[in-house]
């Protein structure tokens, strides 16, 4: 009879619940003030809808083509960041499936698998909003794996898809019932609809706002619209309308500060202290700033919390008057609870905004907070960093955050899983707490998947801290663990396999361990080509990731074919990404485009220069939305541009985009020396190498010899690294100081770079190609310095070693091939022995001529070259009417060559001056060209 009973009473209560889910909205909201002038920052709450749904409705359109397919489950996933309006068409698109019919059940935090098992009969739509912050996903997707009468569609709602989406594969046991293609993501773009600009954004929000104050409309003209025109965020252009409305509304609005959420927010804090003092609470506008900050910080959804918010913040306020005036303001609902300032994004600017400003209260906000308390910390201090990290302080206020909630939270593993989980993977964020937050992580696992999770991450945060050997032994660990438990269920558990692997491999390729790293990804790659059908879509940002590193260390280790094939495979990839999530992938889009540049620079450069300016397109797209977060990839872009316009012949075009790079890598540098001093190398050696050739010697050199120091430095910490680097750099100084007439200071540097150089092959490494151009280089500084005999030996090694390079590959290797041909010439001239000098310049000769066939731009400086040294021959030998001709044949090129510089006229004027010679004396006065 009891269980009768109790049975009864559970029945009704779901019966109960289910019909509240049925009739509530997705997102709960208390009830509208009568004055929406003292609550302006609600307005802006999704729930509320005070603008109409406006654009959008590609999205919605795919949404309902989703939902009412036939598959008996699947997932979605809208991606983008807060305020892009992720949550409003959330709500509009349940409510027009709850018009046709469905129910739709928005998932409550800390009930996922519970909501998902009460589930009522018929098709069924659940939506978890903030979706990477809720550690209940597993379950809840477990929960949806059961049978059920009617179809179930899951919408997630996130800012970015991460570590948190990745770790669901392996997570719940859903997966092997969806279709292919399934569980993808759809990302929100900036814009609402093609074509709607901001003017008629910020006109129907101006018109619904000045409405909910009962005012006349002001207009889109009395908006003081945010920059930049068209990369607005759109809770942001609402801010801006909302102001405008108060304004005519009669409520004073701060005229200074351009950020409209900013703005906003000192408009509600006035109205938050007006109340305070309705309540007879004595606050300062400071302290009901910090109240409100502190509760959207560690939350304040009940008498309890708010109570404890107010001692932490304004000890010895009355608690019972100060619990009802704070959750007094609470009025909308946002991912975490209640809140007084309407959305995230709000709150997230005042969080950083007053405890940014102030260690004593991030102290008094996080000292011996609860474990749930401390998660949450975890969870908000996270999403600032993602959200907020372009704002100063913000890094250092997310550590401290973080350090704090380690400390309350203990071994909790919810907490160091969450810490992980919604971190943004990158070099430039490495930070010691996240080794100590992963040792905790391991020591606290409680199954054999969590401790190979919390390997990878402690592995990943040795790597991002530079103490290589012990990632590896972690990682090591983490690959070995994983591969235990795919060998059971292989897969459930390929995506974390893979994904240990190129962690591994990354740490692999930062300790220069480059065969290593191909061996791993190899094995990575094929194991994402292994999986099944169903599961193509969801290892492709493995197999994205696997295929990057890959490539690159194909190319390190003198592989182009493979290199070629795998750039060639990722780059579709990486667009199929990035257009799914922009956020996450865009940068790995405009470094694979990088890289395929500098390795088509080297070998087909008139293919290079369309995939330089794409990678710049949207590297410059990158730094708009997030400038500090993107500058290092426009670095790349623009150097590889610079390099791109260079290896075609257009030098004067390489300035500007090297230019910027420089100035761009050097407030870097400052920033964090360890992370880019390289790069700073880099640039530099690249646009002190145009500016040489463009005869610009002595700034050249300044370029040049602190690209040297720099790479000296670097070598000798990364040896393996950097020694190539450091040829390269000493090898280009030597040539420019041998183009000022100082072969004295060339030849040591040239030494020193044909030595390491010949290291580094005997070693195994690629790079015959830089071994033979120092040769010759060497070669040629021996004729300079009047040691004729000498530089014939290198000259000849550097031929033969190219000549094997060219028939290999003709296209990338045939221009060096005539220049080493043309310089071995030079030396056997200078040696005495011009008979012997022919053969090799008239086949340079040759060579050059088919290449300014193909590509006279590119080569016709080097065919003049060429064709100077045959003058100098045929004069040699007394043979004056072929050096007459050849002598003409050198002013025609350098004629067309003639571009407004005074390198292409210093040219034109020697060539001159050797035909006038060959005319007067038959006789040349002076040595062969090189």
């Amino acid at each position: 009879m009891v269980v009768s009973e109790v049975s009864t009473r559970l029945a009704a209560a779901v019966r109960a619940a289910r019909t509240m889910v049925r009739r509530g909205p997705l997102t709960a909201a208390t009830d509208e003030p009568l004055d929406a002038t003292r609550w302006p920052a609600a307005l802006l709450d999704p729930a509320r809808a005070v603008v109409p749904f406006l654009g959008r409705e590609r999205e919605l359109d795919e949404l309902r083509s989703w939902a009412e397919g036939a598959a008996p489950i699947s997932l979605r996933l809208v991606i983008a960041p807060a305020g892009f309006g992720k949550t409003r068409l959330a709500n509009e698109f349940g409510g027009r499936m709850r018009e046709s019919g469905w129910t739709v059940v928005p998932v409550p935090r800390g009930r996922e698998a519970a909501t998902v098992r009460a589930r009522p009969q018929g098709d069924v739509l659940f939506v978890v909003d903030n979706a990477a912050t809720r550690l209940g996903l597993g379950a809840m997707l477990d929960a949806a794996a059961r049978p059920a009468r009617g179809r179930i569609r899951i919408l997630l709602l996130a800012r970015v898809a991460g570590e948190w989406l990745r770790r669901l594969r392996w997570g719940s046991t859903l997966w092997p019932q969806l279709e292919r293609d399934d569980a993808t993501q759809v990302a929100l773009d900036l814009a609402l609809a093609p074509g709607l600009s901001d003017d008629v954004v910020l006109d129907v929000a101006t018109a619904a706002f000045a409405e909910r104050l009962g005012v006349q409309d002001p207009g889109a003209v009395a908006v003081r619209r945010p920059e930049p025109p068209g990369g607005v965020r759109v809770v942001d252009l609402h801010a801006a309308a909302v102001l405008a409305a108060l304004e005519a509304a009669g409520v004073p609005v701060p005229a200074s500060e351009p950020n409209p959420a900013r703005a906003l927010l000192e408009v509600a804090a006035s109205s938050w202290a007006w109340s305070a003092h309705e309540a007879g609470l004595e606050l300062t506008i400071d302290e009901v700033q910090d109240v409100v900050a502190a509760a959207c910080l560690l939350g304040a959804d009940d008498a309890a919390s708010a109570r404890d918010v107010l001692r932490r913040v304004v000890p010895g306020l009355p608690g019972r008057a100060g619990a009802q005036w704070l959750l007094g303001l609470q009025r909308s609902t946002v991912g975490l609870g209640v809140s007084a300032v309407g959305h995230d994004r709000l709150g997230d600017l005042l969080i950083v905004d007053r405890l940014g400003r102030s260690v004593a209260l991030v102290g008094s906000c996080t000292w011996g907070v609860s474990r749930k308390v401390a998660l949450r910390v975890v969870r908000v201090a996270r999403r600032i960093e993602v959200e907020l990290g372009e704002v100063p302080g913000v890094t250092s206020l997310v550590s401290e955050l973080l350090r704090r909630a380690t400390d309350a939270g203990g071994d909790d593993p919810r907490a160091l899983r969450t810490m992980f989980m919604l971190k943004p993977r990158s070099l430039l964020d490495a930070n010691p707490d996240d080794v100590d937050r992963g040792e905790l992580a391991v020591a606290a696992a409680r199954d054999a998947v969590s401790r190979a999770e919390a390997l990878v991450d402690l592995g990943t945060a040795l790597n991002e801290t530079g103490r290589m050997a012990e990632s590896l032994d972690a990682l090591d660990g983490a690959v070995a663990a994983w591969r235990r438990l795919a060998a059971g269920d292989p897969d459930r558990y390929r995506t974390a396999l893979v994904g240990a692997m190129n962690a591994l491999a990354s740490t692999h390729w930062r300790a220069g361990l480059t065969q290593e790293v191909v061996t791993i990804e190899l094995e990575a790659v094929g194991l994402c080509r292994a999986a099944p059908e169903r599961d193509r879509t969801w290892v492709q940002a493995e197999l994205a990731r696997a295929l990057i590193t890959l490539t690159i260390a194909l190319d390190e280790t003198g592989r182009p074919q493979e290199h070629e094939a795998g750039s060639a495979e990722v780059i579709p990839i990486l667009r199929t990404l990035v257009a799914r999530d922009p956020r996450q992938w865009g940068v790995s889009l405009a470094q694979t485009l990088s890289n395929r540049a500098v390795t088509l620079t080297e070998s087909r450069p008139a293919e290079a220069l369309p995939v330089a300016l794409e990678a710049l397109e949207l590297s410059r797209t990158l730094v708009v939305q997030a400038p500090e977060r993107h500058r290092p990839q426009l670095g790349f872009a623009l150097t590889n541009l610079g390099n791109a316009y260079a290896a075609l012949g257009r030098d004067r075009e390489a300035i500007a985009p090297l230019g910027e790079a420089v100035t761009l890598r050097r407030q870097l540098a400052r920033e964090s020396p360890p992370a880019h001093n390289w790069t700073l190398a880099y640039t530099l050696a690249s646009l002190g190498a145009v500016r040489s050739r463009l005869g610009d010697l002595d700034e050249a050199i300044a370029l040049e010899r602190e690209a040297v120091l720099l790479r000296r430095r670097l070598a000798r910490e990364n040896p393996a690294r950097f020694r190539r680097m450091l040829a390269a750099s000493l090898s280009n100084l030597a040539v420019t100081h041998s183009r000022a007439g100082e072969p004295d200071e060339a030849l040591p540097l040239e030494q020193e770079a044909v030595a390491i150089r010949r290291g580094l092959a005997e070693e195994g490494h690629p790079g015959e190609e830089y071994l033979a151009r120092s040769l010759s280089n060497l070669g040629v500084l021996f004729s300079e310095l009047g040691r004729a005999d000498d530089a014939v030996a290198p000259s000849e090694e550097a031929v033969a070693q190219l000549r094997l390079l060219a028939v290999g590959d003709p296209e990338r290797f045939e221009p060096d091939l005539a220049d080493a041909l043309l310089n071995l010439g030079a030396a056997l001239i200078d040696a005495g022995r011009p008979e012997e000098g022919v053969e090799p310049t008239a086949e340079a000769v040759r060579v050059r001529r088919e290449l300014a066939r193909r590509s006279p731009e590119l080569h016709l400086p080097g065919l003049a070259s060429a064709l100077s040294n045959m003058v100098s021959v045929h004069l040699d030998l007394k043979l004056l009417d072929s050096a007459a001709e050849y002598a003409q044949e050198v002013v025609d090129v350098r004629r067309r060559l003639v571009d407004g510089s005074y390198a292409h006229e210093q040219d034109l004027l020697r060539a001159l001056d050797l035909q006038a010679r060959v005319r007067r004396s038959g006789m040349a006065d002076g040595r062969a060209i090189r």
